[in-house]
């Protein structure tokens, strides 16, 4: 079950979903760009996502949701640069979580 896993102390892979779910216009190609709370969402998870094993299991975590709400990779891949927010851990649905 997708929201059982826990990506921080303080936020659940449900929780970061929830707080993701602005990326869906964008990510699914409904929004030719991603909106200020989209933003917002990726710049918070990166900044929550601070150890090795957080990151993976939040990438695990939106891996898991992107393939089930038809995320488009090349768009998936745009969030950092179009939001200004230098990830350490790349956008990608088709990524290897644990390299």
């Amino acid at each position: 079950m997708v929201g059982s896993r826990y990506v921080h102390a303080a936020i659940s892979c449900q929780d970061a979903l929830v707080a993701l779910l602005p990326w869906k216009p964008f990510v699914t190609g409904g929004s030719p760009s991603p909106s200020a709370p989209c933003c917002e969402g990726v710049s918070k998870l990166n900044s929550e996502a601070s150890t090795t094993e957080e990151r993976r299991e939040l990438c695990r975590c939106l891996k898991d949701a992107a393939h089930g709400i038809g995320v488009i990779p090349e768009r998936a891949k745009e969030l950092p640069q179009k939001c200004g927010v230098n990830i350490s851990v790349p956008i990608d649905p088709n990524i290897n979580c644990d390299t």
